[in-house]
Order: C-alpha cells, then sequence, then structure tokens
C-alpha cells in the first residue's frame, strides 16, 4: 500500500496525464481539478483524516453525491463531478494504484432531455442580408466569423484556436482540432469561399504581414491583433442574433445547434453530421432529430385523409 505521500500526488498525475497524453484542454483540466478538490474536502470533513483514495469506497462516494443534491446542485454538475472521479480511478487502475473502482457503481442522477436552442434557416438569411455589420477589417471579421461557425457547425473553441494554415481555398475545406485533440477536416460552399477568400486579403493587411508569415498567425484576432478571445466572440454572436431572434440563448453554440438542424431538415445523414460536428458517437448527433418530428407532423395534418377536422 502506498503512503499518504504518495496518494497526494495522485490528483496532479492524473491531471498532467489528461493533459500530456490525452490533450485535454485547459478548461478540462479545470473542470477535473475543480470536481477532485470538492470532493477531497468533502472527505476531509467526513473522516477527519486527510483522504486515501485507495481506502474509499463506494458507499463514500454515494454520501458525496448525496451532499451534493442535498445543497441543491443540478443534476448535470452532480454528473459533471461523478465523470471526472470516474476518470481519475480509471487512470489508478490502469497505473495499479488502486484494486478496484469505487465509483463504478453509483448511479448518477438523470438529467431531464433539453431540445437543443437553435436559429431558424429564414432568421439567419435575413441576418447575413440585412445586419449592418459595418465597414473595415471588424466587420468583415465578424461576417465572416457568424457565416463560418453557421456553415462548418464547428465548435467555438475550435475556431478561436485557428491559424492562417488552417483554411484551404484551393480544396474549400478547414482544419480544426477538436475534443480530445483530434483533428477533422470540414468542407464548405461557394458562399464561404468567398467570404473567406475576401478577408483573408482584408487580414494580412490588417497585420501586415506576407504569405508566407500569414500560415501560422491566428486567423481571427482582435482590434488590437491579439487572437479573438470567447468573450469577445460571445459578444458578437449575441449581438447578431439578437437583430433576427427574440430567444434568450443566443451562445456561439447555438449556431452549431442550427447548422446542424438545417443540415439534418434538409436531407443529409445523420452519420455524415456526426463526422461534420466531430461527435465521438451518433447517439450525440441524434439530439437534433427533434426538427424532423415537427416537420413530420405539419406533413400529417396536411396528407392524412382522416384528418380533416368536421365542420
Amino acid at each position: 500500500m502506498e503512503s499518504i505521500q504518495d496518494e497526494n500526488e495522485w490528483v496532479e498525475d492524473f491531471l498532467s496525464y489528461q493533459c500530456a497524453q490525452r490533450g485535454a484542454s485547459p478548461r478540462t483540466i479545470a473542470t477535473y481539478r475543480e470536481a477532485l478538490n470538492y470532493s477531497e474536502e468533502f472527505f476531509v470533513r467526513e473522516k477527519a483524516a486527510p483522504v486515501r483514495w485507495s481506502l474509499l469506497k463506494t458507499e463514500d462516494f454515494r454520501a458525496w453525491e448525496a451532499e451534493q443534491m442535498r445543497r441543491g446542485y443540478m443534476p448535470a454538475y452532480v454528473r459533471k463531478n461523478m465523470s471526472a472521479l470516474r476518470s481519475f480511478y480509471r487512470f489508478l487502475l490502469r497505473e495499479q494504484r488502486v484494486k478496484s473502482d469505487p465509483v463504478r457503481q453509483v448511479k448518477t442522477p438523470k438529467i431531464p432531455r433539453r431540445l437543443p436552442t437553435f436559429v431558424r434557416e429564414e432568421e439567419m438569411d435575413r441576418l447575413f442580408e440585412s445586419y449592418p455589420f459595418g465597414d473595415g477589417y471588424i466587420g468583415r471579421r465578424d461576417y465572416t466569423i457568424l457565416l463560418l461557425l453557421y456553415h462548418t457547425g464547428m465548435r467555438s473553441a475550435e475556431m478561436l484556436a485557428m491559424n492562417g494554415g488552417d483554411v484551404s481555398l484551393t480544396e474549400s475545406t478547414v482544419r480544426v482540432t477538436g475534443k480530445g485533440n483530434r483533428q477533422r477536416v470540414i468542407p464548405f460552399g461557394p458562399e464561404l469561399a468567398e467570404a473567406l477568400y475576401i478577408y483573408i486579403k482584408e487580414w494580412k493587411a490588417f497585420l501586415g504581414c506576407a504569405d508566407t508569415e500569414a500560415f501560422g498567425l491566428p486567423l481571427f484576432v482582435s482590434q488590437r491583433k491579439r487572437r479573438m478571445t470567447y468573450t469577445e466572440l460571445r459578444q458578437l454572436v449575441r449581438d447578431a442574433l439578437g437583430a433576427v431572434t427574440t430567444q434568450k440563448k443566443r451562445s456561439p453554440h447555438v449556431l452549431r445547434h442550427s447548422f446542424a438542424t438545417a443540415m439534418l431538415a434538409n436531407g443529409a445523414q445523420l452519420e455524415a453530421i456526426q463526422q461534420l460536428l466531430g461527435h465521438a458517437s451518433v447517439a450525440t448527433t441524434a439530439i437534433y432529430t427533434h426538427t424532423t418530428v415537427a416537420e413530420l407532423r405539419e406533413q400529417y395534418h396536411k396528407a392524412h385523409p382522416r384528418n380533416e377536422s368536421e365542420d
């Protein structure tokens, strides 16, 4: 059995592994750290002693889960914490630091299924046709960003991490790095190709760089010529979508939902959308089938011979 001092280092070993070997993002690492620190604090209070990860039992984690629910935390937050602990113990098992996984048999609370929020096609058409993006580099950047997100469905983090060399105008593709450091190539059509062609010329002029230098530079930059932040992107999307929709949720992720919904509604196969979005499982992509339900209902009411109301 390892010493208390050794077990104190297990969390940092796990986080280093996730970062170096699994390619976890800083945000994921922060989530893992928060969950593990929170659980450790609970066990220290409960046992009045330093945490021994190798000695904790399933009932200990059930008590921790119950404590979170008692405090009124949302099921999604509790599940996220338990998921972090499951990953932690899978790592400890692989490293042969524990003999069993005490978290495996803990049932997590169910999350009420919510349909993804999306912007309708006619609203997106109105955005690109009528929204005052403004002149100059920033206006062209904002237009291109919104078009890129809607045309490709990429995650905001994937877009913000793009460099000049990730766009191929000759192939009409963009290369992005998704979750788990997995890369994928996304094709695009003529509208986005034209927008990117114009934008890239203005971007190079704005940065004052040569073609050879542009390859490794951030593709989307702020007025200060630094890589654009998520806060800046979120504000841009919120303002733009606010001009065409009254819905409260107007985050960059809504454009990803809008892309998937539009693709499915216009006949794309679920498996193709899965690959474009970079989902590991088609089950994740299946949440977008909600759009077809509404269409089927409309077609049913229009076409079924026994569906006419009596006068």
